[in-house]
């Protein structure tokens, strides 16, 4: 796969925090934000941080913007800069624009602009937090989109011992199992096959859509 390069707009909490994600990753990250102090906090893990205004057209496009696979815009202060960034990067042939909102009726607008994504992190993290707490058996949660969220979470007691050949995540449960960690702070194993034993101390990672995920109580009435 070739390198991708995702440009992020604004880089105030939301999205410094995609940038210290995406660090790991094998990509080139462009970013640009207003403010100096932003762009020097994460200069490190940046391939190129400009100081600007990202409504800016000229900017945009000499910062590299029109050469991004995507672009977050991660600014949530101000709907005209989110509308006009959002419609600049189209008019640069950004092919897949995010674009964060601050309510639902944000999102509507900035989704008609051109947006091909938006995303409420408040509300997510929200439901995530919620379902976490109701659902002790998952020990993470992270929305995907409306329909689909990334599960983490312990293999249930009768799941001990077998083989995942032998266990009917997708035939009974709607589970895509991805990975697993052999301790709570351990990188996921995604090099997983069908002989691989479920162990207690292990913590699986799955995508499952969230009707499932309700459905079973978060995962805690797997059998």
């Amino acid at each position: 796969m070739a390198k991708r390069t995702i440009g992020i707009l604004g880089l105030g909490i939301f999205g410094s925090s995609i940038v210290d994600t995406l660090k790991n990753y094998d990509c080139d990250i462009i970013a640009i934000d207003n403010r100096e102090t932003h762009i020097n906090a994460v200069s490190q893990h940046l391939t190129q941080g400009v100081i600007g205004d990202i409504t800016d057209f000229d900017l945009l496009q000499a910062a590299g913007i029109d050469v991004c696979d995507a672009v977050v815009v991660a600014t949530g202060s101000s709907i005209e800069a989110s509308v006009l960034a959002i419609m600049h990067c189209k008019s640069l042939g950004v092919e897949e624009v995010v674009a964060k909102a601050t309510s639902e009726m944000v999102a509507k607008v900035l989704l008609k602009v051109g947006a091909d994504q938006v995303i409420t992190p408040e509300k997510e993290m929200g439901t995530a937090i919620a379902k976490q707490v109701l659902f002790t058996n998952a020990t993470g949660i992270v929305p995907i989109d409306k329909n689909l969220s990334l599960v983490e979470f312990l293999p249930p007691e009768k799941w001990i011992g077998k083989k995942l050949i032998d266990v009917p995540l997708r035939q009974k449960y709607q589970i895509n199992l991805i990975g697993y960690r052999p301790f709570n702070a351990a990188k996921i194993n995604t090099s997983i096959s069908p002989e691989y034993v479920f162990k207690t101390e292990e913590r699986i990672v799955a995508v499952t859509d969230n009707q499932t995920f309700d459905r079973f109580d978060g995962l805690s009435k797997l059998s």
